[in-house]
């Protein structure tokens, strides 16, 4: 809910080198022989937030808001020139909750957050003689090209846990899958079949991005039902030429986002929110076209079945659930590298309702805009990023900004700000004062 509005260029076909998307080196020759690699990174981030949110946030001054320390480490192993293994996972352990004792966090906010572990990818990927690869395991299938409004890149759960801190390619999650890929001529056909793939990640209640948090009152209940079909089909056409690439995608899934299926005990003193995976389908086409240092790409796609959230609080909270409707989305972005050691990129999405929309609280078209500064300078150690998100219909707005310096090989250092910005009527409005400043390190290792 809180990102639906916010609406890599990565093309994934058939791996044929596991290691390809690893940047080893050693000097030493037995090293490159090995069949197997390790590597990973410890980060250290420390958070303030420097505005005062309202009840019932769990944080309601300016303090520090999260001092996470992470792990995340990575196992290849090529067992032949046709069969590989991956395995990752990621351990944190956020010590805010030793420190700010004085902050009411809820007991879910300490549960989920003080210490957790993850299984990031966890796959084998085989490439037969007839051309056939598969990939069977937990893993990221990252399609289309927009940045922002999720057309054609429909595979992934994404991890909400904050809002608008990490670009797209860094919130993608792991889901359980099978991929097959072959090849017929010019063109890739990739199958994906997904089973119990789950929902996006969400805050707990009282954080401060709880998508809930219009719902947190005494005694009113939300229950997240289960959908009643696991099972969720991706298929894709996909091929090159001179200048660009074209997808063409289908699919029948669960939305990655929960939906209001509606209210029960309405008239009691502890109403029940029932919210569910709405069963969506979508067919859509994503192409993009290189000339000279501009890049210009755009998506096309009808979502049928999709759940439509309101806009206004008033009407969010809706007896019978939120109804669904067919969607046509579109994206048109345009990326240009014709600067020194600069990216700049802006991106239009568009979201149009079909059907009736009377009582919805909702406007046909609903239009968002992100643009990217990108700068790397400094023998490539300073990296440079700056983002700005106008949410759809005037909702809110979003500032990024993001530095980090490359001390050495091993060694990272980086500053992130963050700003917030909505209307008080919007449903944003509650996450307008979380806005942060944040201190980060990175030591990486390899072996």
């Amino acid at each position: 809910m809180l990102v639906s509005l916010m609406l890599s260029p990565i093309n994934t076909s058939g791996q044929q080198d596991f290691f390809s998307d690893l940047d080893v080196e050693s000097d030493n020759s037995s090293d490159r022989d090995r069949p197997y690699s390790i590597l990973g990174w410890v980060t250290q981030k420390a958070s303030y937030g420097y505005e005062q949110p309202s009840p019932p946030f769990s944080r309601t001054r300016e303090q520090l808001s999260q001092l996470e320390t992470s792990l995340y480490a990575q196992f290849d192993w090529q067992a032949s020139d046709t069969l590989n293994f991956r395995f990752s996972g990621k351990a944190y352990r956020d010590g805010v909750y030793d420190i700010e004792k004085d902050t009411p966090f809820t007991q879910s906010e300490r549960n989920l957050f003080r210490t957790r572990t993850e299984v990031r990818d966890f796959y084998l990927e085989k490439t037969f003689d007839n051309g056939l690869y598969l990939k069977a395991g937990h893993q990221i299938q990252a399609w289309g090209f927009a940045e922002y409004l999720r057309v054609t890149d429909l595979i992934n759960t994404e991890d909400q846990y904050t809002f608008g801190q990490q670009d797209l390619e860094n919130i993608r999650l792991q889901v359980p899958a099978l991929h097959l890929s072959y090849s017929l001529q010019d063109w890739v056909i990739d199958g994906v079949f997904t089973y119990h793939a789950g929902y996006n990640d969400m805050a707990p209640d009282g954080d401060e991005f709880d998508q809930f948090i219009t719902l947190r009152q005494d005694n009113w209940l939300i229950d997240r039902q289960d959908p009643d079909n696991d099972a969720e089909v991706f298929l894709r056409a996909s091929t090159h030429y001179a200048d660009g690439d074209i997808q063409i995608v289908a699919g029948e899934f669960n939305n990655n986002q929960l939906s209001l299926d509606g209210i029960s005990q309405m008239q009691s003193a502890s109403p029940v929110f029932h919210f569910s995976q709405q069963r969506m389908q979508a067919l859509g086409m994503a192409a993009n076209r290189v000339a000279g240092s501009w890049l210009v790409f755009g998506e096309l796609g009808l979502h049928r079945n999709s759940p439509v959230m309101p806009l206004e609080l008033e009407d969010f909270a809706r007896g019978d659930g939120w109804q669904e409707r067919s969607r046509v989305l579109g994206v048109v972005g345009i990326e240009y590298n014709g600067f020194s050691n600069t990216l700049v990129s802006l991106e239009v999405d568009n979201s149009h309702t079909r059907g009736d929309i009377n009582n919805l609280g909702i406007e046909r078209n609903q239009t968002s805009i992100g643009t990217r500064l990108s700068w790397i300078g400094w023998n490539d150690r300073l990296q440079l990023l700056s983002v700005w998100n106008k949410l759809a219909n005037d909702q809110g707005y979003l500032t990024r900004l993001s530095i980090d310096y490359d001390w050495s090989d091993n060694l990272k250092f980086g500053v992130l700000w963050v700003d917030y910005s909505a209307d008080q009527n919007s449903f944003y409005s509650a996450y307008r004062n979380n806005d942060m400043l944040q201190l980060n390190a990175r030591f990486s290792f390899q072996n």
